[in-house]
């Protein structure tokens, strides 16, 4: 990612967390500038990592974000997971979201990864397993709880 494009890019990432509290208001409250700018340079920065904006023309509509691992129980074993999908709501079309997870794949192909996964904490959760299944994955445990403190 060039420099010109964080800023647009902490944009697209309001419009995510933005929409992301709607389903889960306390995203919307903890959104915070500085620990996004360090998110998407990290994922830039590290091998693996990976951030990717989609254009339209020269214009960011939208973002994936993706991790690779090594399983716990083998080093040679390797999984990607997407952790952070988007595309401008003005935007979004199954063939858009298939490319960019098309590229993803792409990526994890180059660590030999076996297995991707995908997930996502907060936008529409039911949508996003729709577009997935279409997408070729299966449903699989994706839960979360909130840890209480006394």
């Amino acid at each position: 990612m060039r420099a010109d494009e964080i800023d647009v890019t902490i944009n697209l990432f309001r419009y995510y967390a933005k929409e992301a509290a709607e389903q889960t208001p306390s995203l919307g409250d903890e959104f915070d500038e500085n620990s996004v700018i360090e998110t998407i340079r990290t994922r830039n920065i590290h091998p693996e990592y990976i951030w990717l904006n989609a254009y339209e023309g020269t214009r960011p509509i939208g973002f994936v974000s993706a991790c690779v691992t090594q399983a716990p129980w083998n080093k040679e074993i390797f999984y990607a997971h997407i952790e952070l999908i988007y595309i401008l709501e003005s935007h979004r079309s199954m063939s858009a979201f298939k490319q960019m997870v098309e590229n993803v794949e792409e990526w994890a192909r180059t660590f030999n990864a076996q297995k991707i996964t995908a997930g996502d904490i907060g936008v529409n959760p039911d949508r996003t397993r729709k577009v997935y299944e279409h997408l070729g994955f299966t449903n699989g445990c994706f839960m979360d709880k909130d840890l209480a403190y006394v």
